[in-house]
């Protein structure tokens, strides 16, 4: 990976090297266009990789995969082996596989009228084209309380929205832009054997990646001019188109709202204790996500609150291997103190102990970090839905002429890693479409 300024030109200069810059500039380059990414981070991936913390490997964020990115990725040339796992749902004693089974049918039987219900609104909302409602008064509208209507929110939950604020249309997303998200896969090896199996295809083919530059500014000459401080050096970049990848806040109103920040718990286990078999995720859902999440949106504590928990698959010592917990604080809470810490890691570990017996004996490490923390360690944002904007996202198409963006704060609509894999690759079809027409 090239991590020097020897070349200052080039046709297309990206800003970031996520997934949407990683996609947008391999494809560039495997059509013929001399790309160039800058990061100000020292590796590639964003949110999608891992860091170490007191000498462990664990996740950063993005963690698995719908199928639609692994069909995206095999037409760029990117060999990275893949291997489908399940989320499981731990609710009221009982784990439901979130993907639509014939088990899941099984399981809520006795709940039938209100699954053939949920069911039939949800195929007629998404071949019509009527307004949208928010996904709490839809569910409610087709079901009674319960598992049905618990269940079918929880997809809230994993966005960091209350059903209140998501709106029908998400219903539509996976079918219109073929993410895949009811067939979810992880990368063997892990998220940053993923993203760095895209870098090293992009530079295998000519690209240039320059990480620990960050990006300071550009003015628009005959084409761009783009300053750039490189290991501590100011630098300048030409080039003839420019894709920012970065969360563009300015696209959205002042008062957008924003979903909840994750945080997370870093567990070490050791070896000895089996994680369950072709599982990746598991999810202690409490009951009644519109209440406990109400209060989290309302910057209140609940008693009771949903997390979920992965295992990394990592290859990593032969002793031991990491998980990830992810939770919510509530809204306006980014820190914790030590006391917070303990209270919240105790909360979490006993209702761990739920879904895994008998892991608590095999932890050898706990560390939370806070959304305020994430940003130190990572300078992102620990956002899965950055700004709760449905059903449109602002352009990709900079106001000067050659100026793109992509990411998962712009087109196409989407809070998963797919979608912001999907935006860089469809700037890219724009850039190339704009010469063609020159």
């Amino acid at each position: 990976m090239n991590n020097s300024l020897n070349v200052k030109q080039c046709d297309v200069l990206i800003i970031g090297a996520g997934l949407a810059g990683l996609t947008a500039g391999l494809k560039l380059q495997r059509m013929g266009r001399q790309v160039m990414i800058v990061d100000k981070r020292r590796q590639v991936g964003g949110l999608c990789g891992t860091f170490q913390l007191d000498d462990y490997e664990f996740v950063i964020a993005c963690n698995d995969f719908g199928s639609g990115l692994i069909d995206l990725l095999r037409s760029l040339g990117v060999g990275v082996e893949f291997i489908h796992k399940k989320t499981l749902i731990y609710y009221k004693n009982q784990f439901y596989d979130a993907a639509p089974s014939l088990a899941t049918v099984w399981h809520l039987r006795h709940h039938w009228r209100d699954l053939l219900s949920l069911a039939t609104a949800i195929a007629r909302r998404i071949f019509s084209s009527s307004e949208p409602v928010t996904i709490e008064d839809f569910i409610d509208l087709h079901t009674q309380q319960g598992p049905v209507n618990d269940l079918a929110k929880v997809f809230c939950y994993f966005m960091g929205a209350p059903p209140y604020d998501m709106m029908t249309s998400f219903f539509g997303l996976d079918k219109e832009y073929g993410y895949g998200y009811n067939r979810m896969a992880c990368p063997v090896g892990g998220p940053q054997k993923l993203v760095d199996a895209i870098a090293e295809e992009l530079t295998r083919q000519g690209g240039i990646i320059l990480l620990d530059s960050a990006y300071l500014g550009h003015r628009k000459d005959q084409g761009f001019v783009v300053d750039v401080s490189h290991n501590g050096q100011q630098q300048c970049i030409l080039a003839d188109n420019l894709v920012n990848t970065a969360e563009q806040s300015e696209a959205y109103p002042d008062d957008t709202k924003r979903g909840l920040p994750l945080s997370m718990m870093c567990v070490v286990v050791d070896s000895d204790f089996s994680y369950p078999e072709n599982v990746h995720t598991l999810c202690y859902y409490e009951s009644n996500i519109s209440e406990w999440f109400r209060d989290l949106d309302q910057g209140k504590k609940p008693r009771e609150f949903g997390f979920h928990v992965f295992s990394s698959d990592l290859n990593q010592a032969v002793d031991y291997y990491t998980l990830n917990v992810y939770f919510y604080l509530p809204r306006g809470q980014n820190s914790l103190t030590s006391q917070d810490s303990e209270s919240y890691k105790e909360y979490l570990l006993n209702r761990v102990e739920y879904m895994l017996p008998g892991i608590n004996k095999a932890i050898r490490y706990t560390e939370i970090i806070t959304p305020e923390r994430f940003k130190e360690i990572h300078d992102l944002s620990s956002r899965v839905m950055p700004y709760i904007s449905y059903p449109y996202k602002p352009s990709n198409i900079g106001q000067e002429q050659g100026l793109y963006f992509a990411g998962h704060t712009v087109y196409p609509p989407g809070e998963h890693a797919g979608a912001a894999a999907l935006s860089g690759y469809l700037v890219a079809d724009k850039i190339l479409e704009s010469h063609t027409k020159q």
